[in-house]
């Protein structure tokens, strides 16, 4: 669900995308206001980026221009690619059947040319027969060869519009894995990649680290500022953890205001560094407000870090960075734990 707001923060929203709603002419429909939801929410990055084009360049939405961002960037309909590539790949398989079908006609009757040219030979024919029996072998074996060349050619071509399916498949089930809110990995994303690297042994030679990170009194935050103004939290704490790591590790939204990290060949210092200089740059931002122009400093997250041992699971190694993380608020929060710190006690 990408619409997970409560009443209360859907009364904040409710409000604020009726003032963006009243600026165009576009008529208070459910598409209207669907767009506008998902573009003050910032559940929809693409929807965003194309309204602030557009209303920056001073353009008025009226409802046709509404209807073709709906269709485009909200319509369901436009998320059941899946099927309109199972039909692409039917079509595909459907088109390689019916070429394997005629060379294997051709093979056949190729094959029964053979045997009635051989029958042809046991009679001793005359020169001009041989030489006309010849010629018929001849064109029978281009014409096999022709029909083998046709099927490895439909072959190579149908080998890359698979790859080319698959990619685009991939992406199409990729959207399953992202959080909509903050466009890193969603928890179901996050542990797959992070399977994948528990998975890889020479990458476990290297060391592996896993980070739990919470946002400190998300709560208050929430009741202090607002639905939205939490969601711009999560978004900003989201951008930093990405910016702080490299392109082999992973980054996921585990749900409401916790995120975890994988990183590949760090050892426990290394992810510690990481750790706190993700903590301290959190701690020295600022973020809006949704609707003032006030900047709103003092926001924290707490750390809990565990580094892989030998046989531990994914499973092993979430529930150590938790138990580390609850050490880290236990003790007063916007702090680093390693696990194995609180395992000695």
């Amino acid at each position: 669900m990408k619409y997970e707001h409560d009443r209360q923060a859907s009364e904040e929203i409710l409000r604020l995308l009726i003032q963006k709603m009243a600026e165009h002419p576009a008529a208070f429909t459910p598409q209207n206001y669907a767009v506008w939801y998902e573009y003050v929410t910032g559940i929809n990055p693409a929807l965003s980026e194309t309204l602030v084009r557009q209303v920056g360049s001073g353009e008025r939405l009226d409802d046709t221009t509404i209807e073709g961002l709906y269709l485009k960037y909200v319509s369901e309909c436009n998320m059941d690619v899946e099927w309109a590539l199972r039909e692409d790949i039917q079509h595909l398989l459907r088109k390689l059947a019916e070429s394997t079908i005629e060379t294997e006609k051709q093979a056949y009757r190729f094959d029964t040319s053979l045997h009635a040219y051989g029958d042809t030979l046991k009679q001793n024919p005359d020169p001009v027969s041989l030489s006309a029996l010849i010629k018929n072998m001849a064109d029978d074996t281009s014409k096999m060869i022709d029909s083998m060349q046709d099927l490895q050619s439909e072959l190579a071509a149908s080998k890359q519009k698979v790859e080319k399916l698959h990619l685009e498949l991939h992406s199409a089930r990729g959207e399953a894995l992202i959080d909509p809110l903050t466009g890193i990995l969603n928890r179901r994303g996050f542990e797959n990649s992070a399977k994948i690297a528990l998975s890889n042994q020479a990458a476990l030679g290297s060391g592996i680290c896993l980070l739990m990170v919470d946002i400190d009194h998300f709560k208050t935050i929430n009741d202090t500022y607002g639905h939205l103004f939490g969601d711009k939290v999560i978004r900003a704490v989201a951008n930093t953890l990405k910016s702080k790591v490299r392109g082999q590790d992973s980054v996921g939204r585990m749900g409401g205001e916790e995120f975890a990290l994988l990183l590949a060949e760090t050892d426990i210092s290394g992810a510690c560094t990481v750790a706190e200089n993700m903590r301290k740059t959190v701690e020295g931002c600022q973020i809006h407000r949704v609707d003032a122009q006030e900047k709103i400093g003092g926001i924290t997250i707490s750390v809990g870090v565990a580094e892989y041992v030998s046989g531990n699971s994914l499973l092993d190694l979430l529930g150590h960075a938790d138990k580390a993380l609850y050490a880290s608020k236990k003790q007063g929060r916007n702090r680093t734990t390693v696990y194995a710190d609180i395992k000695a006690l």
